[in-house]
């Protein structure tokens, strides 16, 4: 089941869906009373966090592939989470997070992580 390629993107997709939306949902509780505005924005997160899991690995692979000759092939990293920082700054800041920091600053080093491993 584990060697199943479709099982390597759906757990990871799944993993950063729960992970995200449940930490987002306490790092906002912790500044905000609104409710409706906190579990917007770990919906937000979770979902955003869950595509671009998917999109990032596949922005990345792309990447590695382009630069596998390449003196410093780890720099193949850095268009994939320039993308990815980016936006998830950008619906951020549309949603107006009330814990921006808080909420931005794991994705882009979780992501950067991710893609260094």
């Amino acid at each position: 089941m584990l060697n199943n390629p479709k099982m390597h993107i759906i757990i990871p997709v799944t993993v950063s869906f729960i992970f995200y939306f449940v930490w987002t949902w306490w790092v906002n509780a912790l500044v905000s009373n609104d409710l409706a505005l906190v579990l917007r924005s770990a919906l937000l997160q979770g979902s955003y966090s869950a595509m671009m899991t998917a999109s990032f690995s596949t922005i990345l692979n792309a990447s590695l592939a382009r630069m596998k000759c390449h003196q410093y092939p780890y720099l193949a990293i850095l268009a994939p989470l320039a993308v990815q920082s980016s936006m998830v700054m950008l619906i951020n800041v549309l949603n107006q997070t009330p814990n921006f920091a808080g909420t931005v600053a794991p994705s882009i080093i979780f992501s950067g992580i991710y893609g260094l491993i």
